[in-house]
């Protein structure tokens, strides 16, 4: 089962998301030939993009705002290809944070928070 696999960003396990959409791009170049034919480099196959949504307490929002200016990022989650666990080297980009509305007064945490941003593969 999925729940067998949670989400780690470094060392620490992280809450599973409300969404989490993976896409696989194919980076090549493409030059045109004299006769007018492609010339296809590809330099990577499966260059990953993540794009994530959280509901949390502030405070794991102020952890995703912490991983937001740390820098590269190793994200550990379930792969479908490998059936298993893939660690990849990632940054987090577009972070947005959004106050969830009526929950100045939640108990335990100073509101709670709508969380969204991309991850994107070094």
């Amino acid at each position: 089962m999925l729940k067998d696999y949670p989400l780690y960003f470094g060392d620490e396990k992280i809450p599973f998301p409300k969404r989490w959409e993976e896409q696989y791009d194919t980076i090549e170049t493409v030059n045109q030939t004299e006769a007018g034919t492609d010339q296809v480099l590809v330099v990577r196959y499966g260059k990953l993009t993540v794009s994530a949504q959280f509901n949390c307490s502030s405070r794991w929002a102020a952890k995703f705002a912490s991983y937001r200016d740390a820098g590269p990022l190793q994200v550990k989650g379930y792969d479908i290809k490998a059936q298993d666990y893939e660690v990849r080297t990632m940054r987090i980009r577009d972070f947005h944070s959004a106050l969830v509305e009526d929950s100045k007064n939640t108990p335990g945490t100073t509101g709670l928070y709508t969380i969204t941003f991309s991850l994107e593969e070094y």
